[in-house]
């Protein structure tokens, strides 16, 4: 009887350790995730993360919450096919109270492998197949808009991993935002100038609204200023004075991202439109979106 009893503590034991050998892989994961957020150079970071993740998982292939981080990283380094690959298996899980943003991580990723592929789709002139696809992945990002925007306010575990529902809601808004311009961009290939015009007005229409709850939003300020920017050269022989009218609305938009800050992504594209916007003339805004940089 005493053997048995040693026997269930021995087990127990190693029950224990078992599990605490896979939550500190898993912590070392969080941790490592949380450094690369804050570091200019994140990918050392992110593939120590996935080291940690994947000895894990070696000790627990059930262990969801790890294929669901996994394919948040693998997101931000932007391989969808390995994001995809890791959310498949973590969407088998039931992800309630603070997991409720796997499944929109989900939907975000796979919003933004169709839309990729929609962009593909337009530089080999596949039109049609770019506006079924672009539609698509605007299913996606609108499922994300509608999911994130019921939670906006509720403690979420996705904190820890610096992604919070309002972080969701806005990236699925700037994704939407770029959908829309793709589907302009085809309106245009194809000759439907009006679809092209509708288009661009919804998404100045939109994002105006949104920035009134989100002022501090400079991603969603930059996305708006690419609206009246692409607005402007639709009308620019039609209508010369809002033409006008609307690049200076651009630049207004540019001019706050710079004292705001933009994401390191957005930086360069955003210096550029300055640059075509105002002939050069604004060296000032360019540097300061730049960081203090100077544009090259």
């Amino acid at each position: 009887m005493a053997y048995k009893r040693l026997y269930l503590l021995g087990f127990l034991l190693l029950i224990v350790l078992f599990e605490g050998c896979v939550a500190s892989h898993l912590n070392s994961a969080k941790e490592q995730y949380a450094l690369a957020l804050r570091s200019d150079d994140p990918y050392a970071h992110y593939n120590a993360a996935l080291e940690e993740l994947d000895a894990a998982i070696a000790r627990d292939p059930t262990l969801l919450q790890a294929y669901a981080i996994k394919g948040l990283i693998y997101r931000q380094l932007e391989d969808f096919e390995r994001a995809t690959e890791n959310l498949d298996i973590a969407k088998q899980g039931s992800y309630e109270g603070q997991l409720q943003w796997v499944p929109i991580v989900i939907n975000l990723t796979y919003g933004e492998i169709f839309h990729r592929q929609a962009g593909e789709a337009i530089q080999a002139d596949e039109l049609e197949r770019a506006k079924s696809y672009q539609e698509t992945a605007l299913q996606f990002f609108n499922n994300v808009l509608n999911t994130s925007f019921s939670s906006l306010g509720e403690a979420s575990q996705s904190d820890e991993f610096g992604v919070s529902m309002q972080d969701l809601y806005v990236k699925a808004q700037q994704r939407w935002a770029a959908g829309k311009f793709q589907l302009a961009t085809i309106a245009q290939r194809t000759g439907d100038k009006e679809q092209q015009g509708a288009l661009l007005q919804e998404v100045i229409s939109r994002l105006s609204a949104v920035i009134e709850s989100y002022p501090d939003s400079s991603s969603l300020r930059y996305y708006l200023a690419q609206g009246y920017y692409k607005h402007a050269l639709t009308i620019q022989k039609t209508n010369q004075a809002e033409s006008t009218q609307l690049k200076e609305k651009a630049l207004s938009q540019l001019e706050v991202c710079a004292e705001i800050g933009l994401p390191t992504d957005l930086q360069n594209p955003a210096a550029q439109l300055v640059n075509m916007l105002s002939g050069g003339a604004e060296t000032d805004v360019e540097t300061k979106i730049l960081g203090g940089k100077s544009f090259e």
